[in-house]
C-alpha cells in the first residue's frame, strides 16, 4: 500500500455503466407527498432516456423553473430508474403519506413505492415509473380520448409507456388497489373472552388485536367510490395494445370479492365470467397481452399488495441472465408477504386451467408462481381458430413465449432502422444478420429444434424495385406444461413409465 501511495498512480473509483436492460418495465402508481425534481435533474442517464423518449421539453422547463404544477410533481412523465434507492430519493413520502382512496383489506398507503422496492430485491434492472395523480381516479390510468403518440404533451397514463421504444412489460399496481372495494370485509378473526379486570403497569400493551372494537372510519370507507367492472379496465388497456405495442405484456392482479359461504374474500367471479366472455368474442386475441395474476401478497408491513413487482423484477433478471424465453414458475421470489387469500390446489389447477390464471404459491416458506399462464395462445387467432385440433395450441398459452415474441419484434425493428440507412437493398448482408441472430437464439434455446434449419426458416420476397422483404418462419420453444408418470405394479415389481408428456419439446 505505501507503494502504491507512493508512487504516481492515484485511485479514482466510479459507478458501474448500466447495461442495456433486455427486459424494461414500467410500473404506473400513486407517489403522494414531496417531489424533488432536482434530484431527478442530477441523473445524467435518466435524464438522456427522458430526452431520448421525446421529453426533452419538460426537462427543458423544468430546468428553468417554468415548469407547471403538473410537471413540477412529474404527473403523466416516465422516469427511469436503476434501484429503489432512486425511487425513494425522487419520491421521499411516497411510502409514509396517506391516499385518498381507503379500504378494510388495501389500507390507505400507495402500492407503487413497495412495488417499487420487490422489483430491485428480484433482481429488476430497468423500472419505468410514471406518477399518477389521485384525484383522477382509474381514468387516470388510461390514455385521454385526445392522445397523439406523437404529440407528448398529449399523453396521459399507459399512453406515456406506449412511446418507450425498448419497453416489453407494464403494470398497475394502485389502480388494482383502487380496484379493492372499500368495505370489503377481511377474514372473520377469532373473538377471544375479555379477560377479568387487574391493575397492570401504564406501559402494558393491552391490545391483541383480536377482540372486536368500533371502527371509527366507517362513514369514511362509505363514501369511496366503486370499484370499475375489469371489462371496462381491459376495454381501455386492450386495444391501445393491440393496435400500438404488440411487442408489450400487461400484468394485472385479478380483483377481490367476498364469499359468505367461505367467509372469505375470494377471486371475484364476475371477473372471470367477463375474462371468459372477451376472450370467446372477436377481440379474444388482445389477452396474448394479458398475464393474470392471483392472488395478491399479505405480510406484517403491510395489509395486502399487489404481486407486479416481484414478478416483474424476477422476470427482469431471468431475461438479463438466460433470456426473455425463460419462464419464473417453481422459482423463489423474494417477497416480505404470503399469498392472500391462499388457495389450495384444486383452486389452483382449476385456475391454471381456464381460464388460464397465473396462480402465486406458498411452498416451503417462500412465494413462488406455479405457471405463467396465458388465458390464448400468443399467436395470431388465425393460426389456432381455424385448426382442426385447436388444444395443440395450449403450449403456446405461455407467458414467456410472448415475451420471446415482443422481444423478437423489437430486436428486428430495431435491426431494419440501422440497416435502413447504411445498406443496399441489393447487399447480401441483411440476410445473412437475420442467420446469424436467429441462430444465436437457437443455440440459447429460445427456438427449438436440433438444428438451425428446423428452427427457423427465411423467406426472401421479391416484389418491386428498391423493396427488400424477409418472411421469417421460426419455432419457439415450447415449455413442459404436463407430464404423466404412471406407475404399475406386475407380479410384485414396481415399473414406472411416461405415459404422456404434452408440449415436451
Amino acid at each position: 500500500m505505501q507503494e502504491l501511495l507512493a508512487s504516481r498512480i492515484t485511485l479514482s473509483p466510479r459507478p458501474q455503466q448500466n447495461r442495456k436492460a433486455v427486459l424494461e418495465v414500467a410500473m404506473l402508481g400513486h407517489c403522494p407527498g414531496r417531489v424533488r425534481t432536482q434530484r431527478l435533474l442530477a441523473l445524467p442517464g435518466a435524464v438522456a432516456d427522458m430526452r431520448a423518449a421525446g421529453f426533452g421539453a419538460a426537462l427543458d422547463q423544468l430546468l428553468a423553473g417554468s415548469a407547471e404544477p403538473r410537471l413540477q410533481s412529474l404527473h403523466h412523465i416516465p422516469v427511469p430508474l436503476r434501484s429503489s434507492a432512486e425511487f425513494h430519493d425522487l419520491f421521499p413520502d411516497a411510502a409514509s403519506n396517506a391516499t385518498e382512496y381507503v379500504s378494510v383489506l388495501a389500507g390507505r398507503s400507495a402500492w407503487l413505492p413497495r412495488c417499487v422496492d420487490d422489483f430491485f430485491a428480484n433482481g429488476g434492472t430497468k423500472l419505468w415509473v410514471i406518477s399518477i395523480p389521485q384525484a383522477e381516479g382509474q381514468r387516470g390510468f388510461l390514455p385521454a380520448a385526445d392522445t397523439r403518440l406523437h404529440d407528448v404533451s398529449t399523453l396521459r397514463g399507459l399512453a406515456c409507456a406506449l412511446v418507450l421504444r425498448n419497453l416489453g412489460e407494464v403494470a398497475f399496481p394502485d389502480l388494482e388497489r383502487l380496484q379493492i372495494p372499500a368495505q370489503l370485509p377481511d377474514i372473520p378473526r377469532l373473538r377471544l373472552d375479555n379477560p377479568d379486570p387487574q391493575f397492570v403497569p401504564c406501559s402494558t400493551n393491552l391490545d391483541d388485536d383480536h377482540r372486536e372494537r368500533r371502527n371509527d372510519s366507517e362513514m369514511e370507507l362509505s363514501a369511496m367510490p366503486a370499484p370499475t367492472p375489469l371489462n371496462q379496465i381491459l376495454q381501455g388497456i386492450l386495444p391501445w395494445l393491440a393496435t400500438q405495442r404488440p411487442d408489450v405484456q400487461c400484468l394485472m392482479t385479478l380483483p377481490l370479492a367476498y364469499n359468505g359461504a367461505l367467509d372469505s374474500p375470494v377471486l371475484d367471479p364476475m371477473a372471470v365470467q367477463w375474462l371468459q366472455q372477451i376472450r370467446d368474442g372477436d377481440s379474444g386475441h388482445r389477452l396474448r397481452q394479458l398475464q393474470c395474476l392471483f392472488p395478491y401478497l399479505r405480510g406484517p408491513q403491510f395489509e395486502l399488495l399487489s404481486p407486479v413487482g416481484i414478478i416483474a423484477g424476477r422476470q427482469s433478471a431471468l431475461a438479463q441472465a438466460q433470456g426473455p424465453w425463460r419462464s419464473i414458475a417453481g422459482q423463489g421470489l423474494q417477497s416480505q408477504g404470503l399469498p392472500y387469500p391462499p388457495l389450495s390446489i384444486m383452486d389452483t389447477v382449476t385456475l391454471r386451467n381456464d381460464p388460464g390464471v397465473c396462480v402465486l404459491r406458498q411452498r416451503q416458506g417462500q412465494v413462488e408462481l406455479d405457471d405463467e399462464r396465458l388465458l390464448v395462445p400468443a399467436l395470431h387467432p388465425q393460426d389456432y381458430l381455424n385448426a382442426n385440433n385447436p388444444e395443440r395450441f395450449d403450449g403456446h398459452r405461455s407467458a414467456e413465449v410472448m415475451r420471446l415474441l415482443g422481444y423478437l419484434r423489437r430486436q428486428l425493428t430495431a435491426l431494419g432502422e440501422q440497416l435502413i440507412f447504411n445498406l443496399d437493398y441489393r447487399d447480401p448482408r441483411p440476410r445473412l444478420l437475420l442467420e446469424r441472430f436467429l441462430r444465436q437464439l437457437q443455440q440459447r434455446g429460445a427456438l427449438r429444434g436440433a438444428t438451425a434449419e428446423q428452427a427457423f426458416q427465411i423467406k426472401e420476397i421479391q416484389t418491386q424495385e428498391a423493396v427488400m422483404i424477409y418472411e421469417i418462419m421460426i419455432a419457439p420453444a415450447l415449455p413442459i406444461d404436463q407430464i404423466r408418470l404412471t406407475f404399475t405394479n406386475q407380479h410384485g415389481e414396481w415399473q414406472g413409465n411416461i405415459a404422456g408428456a404434452e408440449n415436451n419439446v
